[in-house]
């Protein structure tokens, strides 16, 4: 769970990072696709942590 929580933050501080340092030339358009940039890259880190979490649940244990 920290590993997801890690990814989040990274993603969250890149993104207003961009966003701070576009901050006053940007229309409500390119706030917009930042936006659904975002939304996409949170959607993919979950995605992947689920899938991960998946793979090591039916590993079979090694002795």
């Amino acid at each position: 769970m920290r590993g997801l929580i890690v990814n989040l933050l990274l993603v969250v501080a890149v993104f207003a990072a961009a966003l701070i340092a576009l901050g006053g030339r940007m229309g409500p358009l390119e706030v917009t696709v930042l936006f659904l940039a975002q939304l996409a890259a949170i959607i993919y880190v979950i995605l992947r942590h689920v899938r991960r979490r998946r793979v090591a649940r039916t590993e079979p244990a090694q002795s």
